[in-house]
């Protein structure tokens, strides 16, 4: 497991991350993708202290995520006003 930072936005988990979000905790291979897309740094040393074994990962996703058709509810219809 390792700890990256986000350099630019980045699809995590399928919802769009962005470097203001602060650390997050993914897979090995996860993190070599975003690094290697320069899309994120390494920071795992930065943790090297503190027990990470309980903290799940967060998997990454480099697909476009799956938008859900959003409708707008509808207008009440308007009264006639005399």
């Amino acid at each position: 497991m390792k700890f990256v930072k986000l350099l630019t936005a980045a699809h995590v988990a399928g919802v769009l991350r962005h470097p203001h979000e602060g650390v997050l905790h993914v897979s090995d291979d996860d993190a070599a993708r975003l690094v290697g897309d320069q899309a994120a740094e390494d920071v795992s040393a930065d943790f090297a202290d503190f027990d990470t074994a309980d903290l799940p990962p967060e998997p990454v996703s480099n697909a476009e995520p799956k938008t859900a058709t959003e409708t707008k509810p509808k207008a009440k219809p308007s009264a006639d006003k005399e």
